[in-house]
C-alpha cells in the first residue's frame, strides 16, 4: 500500500487528472449527443441512452483514456534519476511492478467513475425516459475488471517505450483492431486481448451493439478470471523486462 501512495502521490503535478475529466466529458458529449439526435430511432429511454455512451467509450476511449495514464505514469520515472533510483531500489521488482499497475487502475477507476455519474447527471438532465437500467451500471462496475488488465499492458509498453506518444498510438490501435475483430465475430479474441474484453465487457446488455452478451453469472466469472490472467501476464511480462534492464542505464 506504501508503494501505491507514493506512485499516487508522483501524479499529483501531472496533467492526468485532466485525462479522468476529459474523456468520460468527450465520451458522454458524443453519446448523448448521437442518442438526442436519433432520439426518434432510439426509443428504448436509459437504455438506448446508456449503451450509446459505452458504445463510444468501449470503442475507443476507455483504453486510450487508459493508455494515456500509464504514460503519464511512467513519464515521471524516465525523467532525471528516477528510473536509475527504481531499478537500483531495495523494493522487490514484482512489487514495484505491481504498485505502479494499481496506481493506474486506481486513477483509471476514478476516470471510470466520472463517465459514470457524468452519464447519470446529464441523462437526467436530458429527461430519458424509463429508469435507469441496474444490469449496464452492473456491467460498467465489472468492467473495472479489465481496465485493470489493459492498465497491466499499458504500463508494460509505457515503460519499455520512453517516447509518450508511442504507448498511447499503441493503445489506440490496438483498441481499434479488437474492435474490428470482434464485429467479424471471431471467437476467443477476448482470451488474448485486454482492449477486446473491456470492449466486450462494457458492452454487455447494451442496445447498441448487435450480438452483445447479457450479464449472467457465467460471463461474470470468465471476465473475471480472464481479466486476472491478462493482467497477471503484463505484470510478469514488465517484471521479466525489468529484472533484465541494465541499472547503469
Amino acid at each position: 500500500m506504501h508503494l501505491i501512495t507514493n506512485d499516487l502521490l508522483k501524479f499529483k503535478r501531472s496533467h492526468m487528472w485532466a485525462v479522468v475529466v476529459l474523456v468520460p466529458l468527450i465520451a458522454v458529449g458524443i453519446g448523448a449527443g448521437n442518442y438526442s439526435a436519433n432520439s426518434e430511432t432510439l426509443t428504448a429511454g436509459w437504455d438506448s441512452y446508456f449503451s450509446q455512451i459505452m458504445l463510444f467509450y468501449g470503442l475507443l476511449f476507455c483504453t486510450a483514456g487508459i493508455a494515456v495514464l500509464a504514460a503519464y505514469a511512467w513519464r515521471v520515472e524516465h525523467r532525471g534519476h528516477n528510473w536509475l533510483t527504481m531499478l537500483t531500489s531495495t523494493r522487490g521488482t514484482g512489487s514495484l511492478v505491481a504498485a505502479k499497475i494499481a496506481a493506474i487502475s486506481v486513477v483509471a477507476a476514478m476516470m471510470h467513475a466520472v463517465l459514470v455519474i457524468l452519464a447519470l447527471a446529464v441523462g437526467l438532465v436530458l429527461g430519458v425516459p424509463g429508469e435507469i437500467p441496474v444490469y449496464l451500471l452492473a456491467a460498467a462496475f465489472l468492467s473495472l475488471a479489465p481496465m485493470v488488465a489493459v492498465a497491466a499492458w499499458q504500463s508494460l509498453f509505457s515503460m519499455v517505450i520512453r517516447n509518450f506518444a508511442a504507448p498511447i498510438g499503441i493503445g489506440v490501435v490496438a483498441s481499434l483492431i479488437s474492435f474490428g475483430v470482434l464485429a467479424s465475430g471471431m471467437p476467443g479474441v477476448r482470451f488474448v486481448s485486454a482492449p477486446a474484453l473491456l470492449s466486450e465487457t462494457l458492452w454487455l446488455g447494451s442496445t447498441a451493439v448487435a450480438d452483445a452478451g447479457a450479464l449472467g453469472s457465467g460471463t461474470v466469472l470468465t471476465v473475471v478470471l480472464t481479466s486476472a490472467a491478462l493482467a497477471a501476464a503484463g505484470w510478469a511480462a514488465s517484471v521479466a523486462y525489468l529484472r533484465g534492464t541494465d541499472a547503469r542505464l
